[in-house]
């Protein structure tokens, strides 16, 4: 697809996708908040690393928020990202700081103890998440499946989709050369994706993101870490990582490849869709909350209007014989 740029996502329709049977007690995740040049990170974080070491059960990510030290590397990569977490959770202006499923611990907090993620433990989960991460050329792709497990009824949940590296080799001024888990980029924005369960049990969500990958990661040691937080009291529902790096050597398909072209993009009025050769193709458009707006198969050029549609970005998926692609539709 063009333009990868920036992030997108397409949260696709509701599909009856059954997981392999897999444990149905939340996993549990840890954000930790330091910096490359606080010398008290240097100082417990080892603790930590040893204690997650011999927990291999726990999720960990590792954000470097500028405060208190606005010179880190880390956090200058990628500065509002790094700082809106601990902003999110009341905590930024001192590290290290660490947050278990949404829950700020005290700075005091022993991260060494063998009991430091005990009361997390052993709760059941009212989703499940499954990430899959796919890397094309220069680009990422991930795709997360959200099921529900309960009845239970939330309001007002986001999902977060982050790029993560699992270790970042830098000489850091305060004596740290390995950076574990180390945030890079959300694919989700800093607030989070609105997400809504599905009604019933057996129904799945799948939320698709892609970004074109920084040439300052490495890309062999990129995987995508995911999690849905209730925003009331911020508890994490459930969270999952990619278990899989795979490669996609073949080249991302353009519209081109497939024989269709489409204008104008941005849209006020009409959108043309040329198709070559007469080939059967289907033509699905698509909101950002993965409602299917419109359906049709056509054979020749054809055109639809957009007169009725609100303003924003939509999706267009365009599938025949040749393959699939989804190309980004602005209407103005």
């Amino acid at each position: 697809m063009k333009n990868l740029k920036s992030s997108f996502l397409l949260v696709a329709a509701i599909t009856s996708l059954q997981f392999q049977a897999l444990a149905q007690f939340k996993t549990i995740i840890e954000e930790h908040f330091t910096n490359t040049l606080c010398s008290a990170c240097a100082s417990r974080n080892p603790g930590l690393y040893e204690n997650l070491r011999t927990q291999k059960d726990v999720l960990h990510i590792a954000y470097h928020p500028s405060a208190p030290y606005s010179g880190c590397l880390l956090n200058q990569h990628n500065k509002s990202e790094n700082d809106a977490r601990p902003t999110y959770y009341g905590i930024f202006g001192g590290t290290p700081r660490i947050v278990i499923n949404g829950v700020v611990q005290s700075a005091s907090t022993n991260y060494s103890s063998a009991t430091l993620f005990n009361s997390f433990r052993n709760i059941n989960a009212d989703v499940i998440l499954n990430v899959t991460q796919t890397l094309i050329g220069d680009s990422i792709k991930s795709s997360v499946t959200v099921k529900k497990l309960t009845d239970k009824i939330f309001t007002s949940l986001k999902l977060q989709v982050l790029y993560v590296e699992d270790t970042v080799f830098f000489n850091a001024p305060n004596g740290e050369n390995e950076h574990y888990d180390v945030f890079r980029k959300t694919a989700s924005g800093t607030p989070g994706i609105d997400i809504v369960l599905p009604t019933n049990l057996t129904d799945s969500v799948i939320i698709l993101t892609a970004t074109k990958l920084n040439t300052v990661w490495n890309k062999n040691r990129i995987y995508t870490l995911a999690f849905i937080q209730n925003t009331l009291d911020k508890d994490i529902l459930n969270a999952a990582k990619s278990t899989t790096n795979k490669s996609q050597t073949t080249s991302v398909k353009e519209l081109s490849d497939l024989g269709v072209n489409i204008y104008p993009n941005p849209v006020s009025d009409f959108v043309t869709i040329e198709i070559k050769n007469n080939q059967p193709t289907k033509v699905s458009l698509i909101n950002i909350l993965g409602a299917e707006m419109m359906n049709k198969s056509i054979t020749a050029s054809d055109r639809f209007d957009v007169l009725n549609y609100t303003k924003g970005i939509y999706f267009l998926s365009i599938e025949n014989s040749t393959g699939k692609v989804v190309q980004k539709l602005i209407i103005k």
